[in-house]
């Protein structure tokens, strides 16, 4: 099936080391769908353009340089995706397919703003975090009160 392509509101960018492990952890660890390879200098791959859901795309590239990036990469950041109804919306499920992929994960461990999350690091040190709504229906002031409660406690 031909993914489609439409202009993307937002996306990240990922500089990797290894282009093929990276994609081939995304894709078989995680479940992200390939869009499209786009060839380099050479004709070698340069960029590959994934994606969770639509209008949540990833694209994960080599530097432009060309040179090996070193050290600790997305200090401070990560990135958050909606389980939806990807896994059929079970996070259990995501998580134990990601284990049995190779993914070192945390969780899935519930949250007091009314998610259940499994946290992992990709094989460059990006964090990322797949989250799925207890209730869909609590309102927001709501979230924030028991938040508020839980943290009394």
């Amino acid at each position: 099936m031909t993914e489609e392509i439409y202009p993307m509101p937002s996306f990240a960018t990922l500089i990797v080391n290894d282009l093929q492990a990276s994609s081939n952890f995304y894709q078989n660890a995680l479940g992200f769908k390939h869009i499209f390879t786009m060839p380099g200098p050479g004709g070698k791959p340069a960029l590959v353009h994934l994606r969770w859901v639509k209008y949540a795309d990833l694209l994960i590239a080599k530097s432009r340089d060309g040179k090996e990036l070193s050290g600790q990469k997305g200090v401070g950041i990560s990135l958050n995706f909606n389980l939806f109804d990807r896994f059929d919306g079970d996070i259990d499920a995501f998580a134990k397919h990601a284990r049995e992929n190779g993914a070192t994960i945390t969780g899935p461990m519930d949250q007091p703003w009314n998610v259940r999350e499994v946290t992992l690091i990709d094989p460059d040190g990006y964090k990322l975090v797949f989250t799925i709504p207890f209730n869909i229906n609590l309102g927001f002031d709501k979230v924030i009160e028991r938040f508020i409660n839980d943290e009394s406690k």
